[in-house]
């Protein structure tokens, strides 16, 4: 009887396999405008499921890129969905859920015939029984339900079903879904090959922020509940950085996330042509009623408003804790007279 032996733990080779395993190609973050704005800035991958969008109708000016497009499982419609995967052209698609091996196939099938028009989209499948997951080509992702669902992968297989393969894992917090990683990457005493993990999603940090709360490696923080500058937004973004700061702590957050390796977004500032009214936001008199006037903006709300000088703009913005949908780039001052 032969015993395979494992390098040592902390060999070159192994921490390098493993660290390889366990760090992500991206961590997505699927939500509306303006939250997908900050998460896309820091580095998140964004995106929606199939029957939403980013809300972005009031918007005009802005293009947001779909990195990520997630499949409606409570009402799943493969053509719909393969409509919007045309449509979108997104990097990441999530398919569908497999409740069988028939229906692994499909996908499986679905795949193949989509990697001919969109070479560019990774698309994963979701096995909800342990017959799918075979049924699934090595190459093809394999999305891990850690979240809400209506079955969750525990429930039906094994951590040693998944080594080896090229996994997404689809909600549940950071801890949780680190757990998982750690389940899935480190070394065995058989010698088993670790998991790639491809990818992980987490939508959960609007709820928390709709209470003040937000995410920290501990839990959720109320600190900065009765703090009157802290919006739902920032409460969002300042949850967004801490995850961010959690995955590079733990070796998962991708390596390609800066500014130039990531989409721009492209955004069109507001012009006083945008305007609907001729009245100040502020103080109620004409934006036109100086030499050096109107001053514009766009703030997240959605709303495009005028104000008759600098000093009602910065008011009003202050006094109603606005926040400018695309930093700087949102705010119209006339040249200078």
């Amino acid at each position: 009887m032969s015993i395979h032996k494992l390098p040592e733990a902390g060999s070159d080779s192994t921490s390098k396999t493993i660290a390889d395993a366990r760090q992500a190609d991206y961590v997505a973050f699927l939500h509306r405008v303006p939250f997908a704005i900050d998460a896309l800035n820091l580095g998140f991958l964004t995106g929606f499921r199939e029957d939403c969008s980013y809300q972005q109708q009031r918007f005009d000016r802005l293009d947001l890129p779909v990195g990520m497009l997630d499949n409606d499982f409570r009402n799943p419609n493969l053509n719909r969905y393969i409509e919007r995967v045309c449509e979108h052209e997104p990097r990441v698609g999530v398919i569908g859920d497999a409740y069988d091996a028939a229906k692994a196939e499909t996908y499986v099938q679905t795949v193949r015939e989509l990697q001919e028009t969109v070479p560019k989209t990774e698309f994963i499948i979701v096995p909800k029984c342990r017959e799918a997951i075979d049924a699934i080509p090595d190459d093809i992702v394999l999305g891990y339900s850690r979240g809400y669902a209506d079955i969750l992968t525990h429930e039906f297989s094994d951590f040693m079903d998944w080594r080896g393969r090229r996994v997404h894992i689809l909600g549940g917090s950071p801890p949780k879904q680190l757990h998982v990683i750690d389940q899935l990457t480190r070394p065995t005493l058989t010698g088993d090959s670790p998991a790639d993990i491809v990818g992980l999603d987490w939508n959960g940090l609007h709820r928390g922020a709709q209470f003040g709360e937000f995410w920290t490696a501990n839990g959720w923080s109320a600190d900065g509940r009765d703090a009157d500058h802290m919006t739902i937004r920032k409460t969002v973004r300042h949850s967004l950085g801490r995850v961010r700061t959690f995955w590079e702590s733990q070796g998962v957050w991708p390596e390609s996330t800066s500014p130039a390796e990531r989409h721009r977004i492209e955004y069109q500032g507001p012009s006083p042509d945008d305007l609907r009214s001729d009245t100040c936001s502020e103080c109620g008199g004409s934006v036109w009623s100086s030499d050096r006037a109107p001053y514009v903006a766009e703030y997240d709300t959605g709303d495009i408003c005028g104000y008759c000088n600098y000093d009602c703009y910065f008011s009003h913005r202050h006094q109603n804790r606005l926040e400018e949908i695309v930093d700087e780039r949102s705010v119209y001052l006339p040249p200078a007279s």
